[in-house]
C-alpha cells in the first residue's frame, strides 16, 4: 500500500510478484508492538471501514504515509548528529543482521520476498568488517591442528 500524492489517493493491490505474497514469522516482541498499536487504534473516534483492518493508523483513522516515518526518523538522526537515512534502509539492515545471526539465506530471501537469491545477497546483505574477522577466525579455528 502506498499513498499517491500527484492523484490524492491509496493505492492498494498485489504485491510486484508471486514471491511477494509470503508469510512472514514475527518474534515475541514484534508481536507484542502489534498488538499495542491495535489496542490504540480502538481508541481512535473514526476508523474508515476500508481502514479497520491495517495496523498502523494516523489520529484521522488512515494509513500512516511512509514519508511520515522517513520524517520523524530524519528528526532522530538530526537529534543524535548522524546522517539521515531512509526506513528501507532498516530492511537491509535486518537482512544483513540474519544473515549475521546465522539465518540460512534461502529462509532470509523468502522472509523478505524475494523470486532471486541474488537479489537477497547482492542488494540487501551487507558484510561489515567485523563480520569478516569473525569469518576468518572460524577458519582459522578449524584449521588448527591439535
Amino acid at each position: 500500500m502506498e499513498y499517491r500524492y500527484k492523484v490524492g489517493e491509496w493505492r492498494v493491490g498485489p504485491p510486484k510478484s508471486k514471491s511477494g505474497y509470503r508469510t512472514i514469522p514475527l518474534t515475541d516482541e514484534a508481536i507484542r508492538i502489534l498488538e499495542n498499536q491495535r489496542a490504540k487504534n480502538k481508541k481512535l473516534k473514526l476508523i474508515p471501514i476500508e481502514w479497520n483492518d491495517t495496523v498502523f493508523l494516523c489520529r484521522n483513522g488512515t494509513p500512516v504515509k511512509n514519508s511520515t516515518y522517513d520524517t520523524g526518523l530524519f528528526k532522530y538522526c538530526d537529534r543524535v548528529g548522524i546522517p539521515h537515512f531512509s526506513m528501507h534502509v532498516l530492511r537491509h539492515t535486518f537482512a544483513t543482521r540474519c544473515i549475521e545471526g546465522g539465518m540460512k539465506p534461502k529462509t532470509l530471501q523468502k522472509i523478505l520476498g524475494h523470486s532471486n537469491i541474488g537479489i537477497t545477497m547482492n542488494l540487501y546483505v551487507h558484510i561489515t568488517e567485523d563480520e569478516k574477522h569473525r569469518e576468518i577466525d572460524l577458519v582459522a579455528d578449524a584449521l588448527k591442528v591439535i
